[in-house]
């Protein structure tokens, strides 16, 4: 692709492609690339900078910052990107007395409001998407599109870059994912010890979640995620294996077991005994064991 000096932007040569084909002749409808630039070593700032199409910016070197209107001021770094849609007053640019190297893309339709409201990516945010070369090759290659004057090109860079943005949010959500991993693990980990160190008493799950300093939903969803039963079903299991290794090792009364894992009610505790092993605590214990 062609370059060219800016000394407003960056003292090294950048490269800005526009859309050059009529949009009648353009197969894909709902979404257009407009524009493509690559600006390595920038060194202006954007005050107030506003569009009314949608643009996503990667930084593959350098940092700096990123507003969204009055908002919190947001630090950027190398593998970072971060959007701006219409309507909206953006800041963002390196650090003073420093640069950093910029891609973007600008492109508008009804397919982001479609992204959008699947939930593939958040707007508002800085994503996290790693310093890899592959994300500068797309979006060259859709550089290259553009640049190509060809229609059936024009429509191939839309689809790359669809395909890039999911590739992109899927990676950020990975990444971001990983940072909150051990202390959902921890947490999950914590709260599996919990179920199986009280099964000695009668079950009360609000004890549980207080314990824990968790909500119920919360509680809920982890056994859920990470043993594949719902709550009341998992303790359940629980109850009946803690239920047959007594059978097996001990003496004890069909109706002390129960007791002693927190069921008074000996029916109850048969159904769910038979539910799980599919025969009687009584037939259970006459098979396996000599009491």
């Amino acid at each position: 692709m062609a370059t060219f000096l800016d000394y407003v932007i960056s003292p090294q040569p950048i490269q800005i492609v526009d859309l050059k084909v009529d949009r009648a002749k353009l197969k894909v409808k709902s979404l257009t690339v407009l524009q493509y630039g690559h600006l390595p070593g920038r060194t202006v700032k954007m005050k107030g900078n506003q569009n009314d199409f949608w643009s996503f910016t990667y930084i593959s070197r350098g940092r700096g910052t990123y507003q969204i209107e009055g908002g919190p001021v947001q630090e950027l770094k190398a593998g970072n990107l971060f959007w701006e849609w219409p309507d909206t007053k953006f800041n963002y640019g390196p650090y003073p007395g420093e640069d950093w190297d910029e891609q973007y893309v600008c492109f508008e339709g009804m397919r982001v409001q479609e992204w959008i409201d699947s939930g593939i990516f958040a707007t508002e945010s800085v994503m996290e998407v790693g310093s890899d070369p592959l994300w500068s090759h797309k979006m060259g290659a859709i550089g290259a599109y553009l640049e190509s004057g060809v229609p059936d090109n024009a429509d191939r860079a839309a689809f790359l870059l669809e395909s890039l943005v999911y590739d992109l949010a899927q990676t950020h959500f990975i990444n971001s994912a990983a940072d909150r991993y051990t202390i959902k693990q921890d947490l999950a980990l914590r709260i599996l010890e919990d179920l199986s160190n009280h099964l000695y008493q009668e079950w009360n799950e609000q004890e549980v979640w207080e314990r824990n300093h968790v909500s119920r939903s919360t509680l809920r969803r982890i056994v859920h995620h990470y043993t594949g039963y719902s709550l009341n079903e998992y303790i359940h299991r629980l109850k009946i294996a803690e239920a047959k290794k007594l059978l097996n090792h001990t003496s004890l009364q069909i109706q002390e077991i129960a007791l002693m894992l927190g069921i008074e009610d000996i029916t109850y505790f048969s159904r769910l005994f038979k539910k799980y092993t599919g025969e009687s605590a009584l037939s259970y214990r006459k098979k396996t064991t000599k009491y």
